[in-house]
């Protein structure tokens, strides 16, 4: 009888064994449950829960919060709006609309254009793509897919979505290099996008991301542009070279 107790105490404590290593599997989140990730540049964090609470600070794309359980729903207007209560790595709390912060997430930038999924299988493709360097929140994980959660280079607001697994990058550094290149890359003036893409590249903090050698090429190519597409005057031994080559070309003529 005895024998028989000890041998239906192992089989239980077996059953638990396996109904935990169970759930642990099919858990696919990837981020703590308090993690929260922002999915949209400069968001404002306020003192209040109101929208002219007082400004202390903004929140960069790409940016990871802690969220500290506390949260909202502003009901007073026709547009209902919910405020989480978040605290900065610098320790600055304060609230934040919810729109823009991924809870359970963490942050990750695309390296390479991604084929929007409705749901993890390969028969559920878009026509629609993230591009390269689109800063988004990784929800969770199924197979060879992630669920993200973000703004495309080509879409008009915030997504939810399914996107192969290998397409994206999770270091900061990667992260942050892609920020500060969509911002160069947006600038119009060709000269000023060279300066501002030069500056990332010479960064030693940002140098061994994925998207550097990308950059450099860039440069590059603009290096074969006339010296009026640049900042500055050229300099006088060039003057005096394309001087004499329209020299050259009149006499010919």
């Amino acid at each position: 009888m005895k024998r028989t107790g000890g041998n239906l105490a192992i089989l239980f404590g077996l059953l638990i064994l396996t109904s935990c290593n169970g759930k642990k599997a099919t858990d696919n989140s990837v981020g703590s449950s308090d993690q929260g990730v922002c999915v949209w540049d400069n968001v404002s964090l306020r003192e209040t829960h109101e929208k002219n609470g007082k400004w202390l600070s903004s929140i960069s794309i790409g940016e990871t919060v802690e969220y500290l359980d506390e949260s909202y729903k502003d009901d007073s207007s026709a547009k209902k709006v919910e405020y989480l209560k978040v605290r900065l790595k610098d320790g600055k709390e304060g609230w934040v609309r919810s729109d823009f912060i991924v809870l359970g997430a963490k942050p990750a930038v695309v390296v390479e254009q991604a084929s929007v999924y409705k749901r993890p299988d390969l028969l559920n493709k878009t026509d629609k793509n993230f591009d390269e360097m689109d800063i988004i929140a990784v929800k969770s994980e199924k197979d060879d897919f992630i669920e993200v959660v973000g703004k495309r280079s080509s879409g008009k607001w915030i997504e939810t979505c399914w996107i192969k697994k290998d397409v994206v990058s999770y270091s900061e550094v990667d992260i942050a290099t892609a920020k500060y290149a969509k911002k160069a890359l947006a600038i119009k003036d060709e000269s000023e996008k060279m300066n501002a893409l030069i500056e990332i590249v010479n960064n030693p903090d940002l140098s061994q991301s994925v998207f550097i050698a990308k950059l450099n090429s860039m440069i590059n190519f603009t290096d074969e542009m006339s010296p009026e597409d640049f900042e500055g005057d050229p300099s006088s031994d060039e003057i005096v070279e394309e001087t004499q080559e329209v020299a050259d070309s009149t006499v010919t003529e």
